[in-house]
């Protein structure tokens, strides 16, 4: 079972928009330093679909290299593409490679049936040995995925679902459905909003897109929950949803840049057309002020790079 803090990682582009891939390692090694759990890779976060296979396979590897100086770390690519071919393509080289776990999205821009997302789901767990987890994004993939959807993979060997919208309904009733009826599918939070509540329910891991600039705080909130010390984890809870509300003021992949520039990181670049404000910008002393208060509420060190 995948448990714990994992983060919807960002990758790292230099000024002539190719990879930086030392860049993202070290961002990588960082945030396991900070105690997070594990890596979902080349996401929505991660510009996955921005990248070429062969990028999103370095940085596959960057994270295996990485990792394999930690001990039990969870990488989970994600090899969702617009097209199977592409999709298969990364998902035998993630196999390949050695990971966790194999998250995907359904292929998006057009609107397909769900026939043809239950053929694009069973041929990449057909082509892998490595369990192989749903993505549930509508808002990028144009489908929306049905409890009877969700049957239909869970009877052709689909591991779980991470899911982002976070439809309390929907997320619940797939929860339970698999639980009262011992099915082995596991439901991961793909946002740290609603940790607590969820995680009360049962659910034992978030991808939690605040780890790419402030992995302490979620490690402080989720490790103090799995502790049972219920004040402190209701503490950081609260840290964290208003933090994460004050950072939602742009694109996510900016935002946590930002955030790591805010620090004194040099967090590289996005890939254009995402474009960073320029560094006068005053938005980031205002960042670096909301990440202090939220350090100070929770009493622990914020360090800061130079």
């Amino acid at each position: 079972m995948i448990r714990g803090s994992l983060v919807p990682n960002i990758t790292f582009f230099d000024a002539e928009g190719n990879l930086d891939t030392k860049k993202t390692k070290w961002h990588m090694r960082w945030m396991f330093e900070k105690g997070l759990d594990g890596l979902f890779l080349t996401g929505s976060y991660g510009s996955g679909p921005m990248m070429t296979n062969e990028e999103r396979i370095e940085v596959f590897k960057a994270a295996k290299e990485v990792a394999s100086d930690f001990e039990g770390k969870i990488l989970l690519p994600h090899v969702g593409c617009i097209d199977t071919k592409s999709t298969l393509e990364l998902a035998k080289a993630a196999d390949e490679i050695g990971v966790d776990g194999i998250g995907a999205v359904p292929p998006f821009y057009y609107k397909h049936s769900e026939e043809l997302i239950i053929n694009f789901y069973r041929e990449i767990v057909e082509s892998v040995d490595t369990p192989v987890y749903a993505y549930n994004n509508p808002g990028t993939s144009r489908f929306t995925f049905s409890l009877g959807t969700v049957h239909k993979l869970q009877a052709m060997g689909l591991a779980g679902m991470k899911d982002s919208p976070l439809d309390v309904g929907f997320v619940s009733t797939v929860y339970y459905d698999a639980k009262l009826n011992h099915k082995d599918f596991q439901v991961i939070l793909g946002t740290s909003k609603g940790w607590l509540p969820f995680y009360y329910m049962g659910i034992q891991a978030a991808i939690a897109g605040m780890n790419n600039w402030a992995p302490e705080i979620m490690t402080v909130l989720v490790q103090s929950t799995f502790a049972g010390d219920q004040g402190r984890s209701e503490k950081a809870y609260q840290v964290m949803m208003d933090l994460s509300k004050k950072m939602h003021f742009t694109d996510s992949t900016i935002a946590s840049h930002m955030g790591l520039y805010a620090r004194g990181f040099d967090a590289g670049l996005p890939r254009k057309p995402m474009v960073l404000p320029p560094f006068d910008d005053p938005k980031y002393k205002e960042i670096l002020s909301l990440l202090q208060r939220g350090f100070d509420e929770l009493g622990i060190e914020m360090e800061i790079g130079d």
